[in-house]
């Protein structure tokens, strides 16, 4: 049966743990990072520096980004809305001059579009829809085929709707005997690189260099690491006939690395306009006040020095007139690559 020395031991070791609790929870108050703030400065000042260490495009770009904060720090007040702040933000990450520079915020998404709004559309889907498609196009996952005889037409949308292995192995089986295939990738505004090089690898018999990411590694502006990128073939089916890839200036990130992988292969035309660029893969941040912010972060040159960041220029440049176009129900671009395919 417990004695009263047992109950004073007891007790004395319920306060000692008490003590020890109440003494780690003020240590841990001591020694946490205190709450990021929200207020307007705050707000700024983290999109500034976040922008400082992650961008990596200032030297490309010609932005002097201390020149910058002294033109817009001077007009951020404690006493600014959401709205204010985020429009004045918007302005200075819009001097980046660059669409993978985004701010987000449950009212609105700061975004440069100038990289296409200036360049021709070259690409209209409904003149394919109604006078090549013609109801005949056959569905392979997120891929529009259409057999055209000796050619095969396919539209690709997105790379953010990944093609699977078996979609793959369904195009290219339906390719064997053709003299050639048309991709056209025009306004794939982008997605998984990842899924691009994967895809390149399956139109090649030989590893192909492809160029170098320059991914960044700390917080100065030349702070990167080198990483080379090359094709490789696929472990299985592939087509090594002539390939065509249609682009304009709306096939962007994703697409221009693409672009890249394609044009590093020996039976690949690129037809069309310069892709739209997006080099640079995305780093995101969460700021305390709910809104994200993205900004490029890592830099592609091509096997030939080119920065993709400003994008692939096609082999063949082709326009399209608008007016003809829907006149006569022939996009151009589209007509060159079956020529590129059927000469011999």
């Amino acid at each position: 049966m417990p004695t009263g020395n047992y109950f004073r031991i007891k007790t004395k070791n319920i306060i000692a743990i008490i003590v020890i609790l109440i003494f780690v929870c003020s240590c841990e108050k001591i020694f946490m990072e205190p709450d990021a703030k929200s207020d307007p400065e705050s707000i700024f000042e983290e999109i500034w520096t976040f922008a400082d260490r992650h961008y990596s495009f200032f030297e490309y770009k010609d932005v002097d980004w201390d020149e910058v904060y002294l033109r817009y720090r001077p007009e951020v007040h404690q006493d600014m809305g959401d709205i204010e702040l985020f429009d004045l933000c918007a302005d200075m990450l819009y001097e980046l001059k660059d669409g993978h520079v985004n701010l987000l915020s449950s009212f609105d998404r700061s975004r440069n579009w100038e990289w296409y709004l200036n360049s021709p559309e070259n690409f209209y889907y409904s003149i394919i829809e109604r006078h090549y498609f013609d109801g005949r196009q056959r569905y392979i996952g997120p891929l529009q085929y259409l057999n055209m005889g000796d050619i095969v037409y396919v539209y690709y949308g997105s790379f953010a709707n990944t093609i699977s292995k078996s979609d793959l192995d369904i195009l290219i089986s339906n390719l064997k005997g053709k003299k050639g295939l048309i991709f056209d990738v025009r306004n794939n505004g982008g997605g998984d690189p990842e899924n691009a090089r994967k895809l390149a690898g399956r139109f090649t018999n030989s590893t192909s260099y492809a160029g170098d990411n320059w991914i960044k590694t700390g917080p100065g502006h030349d702070d990167f690491r080198t990483q080379r990128v090359n094709i490789e073939p696929y472990d299985g089916e592939r087509y090594t006939g002539k390939v065509v890839l249609l682009t304009n200036r709306k096939s962007y990130s994703a697409t221009t690395y693409f672009a890249q992988y394609m044009r590093a292969l020996n039976n690949v035309t690129l037809v069309g306009d310069t892709t739209g660029g997006g080099g640079g893969l995305p780093a995101f941040r969460d700021l305390p006040n709910g809104w994200l912010l993205r900004v490029s972060s890592s830099r592609f040159y091509a096997h030939d020095g080119l920065n993709i960041e400003s994008g692939i220029p096609p082999d063949i440049q082709i326009d399209i007139n608008e007016e003809e176009a829907f006149a006569h129900g022939v996009d151009s671009i589209i007509e060159k690559a079956i020529e590129v395919i059927m000469e011999e």
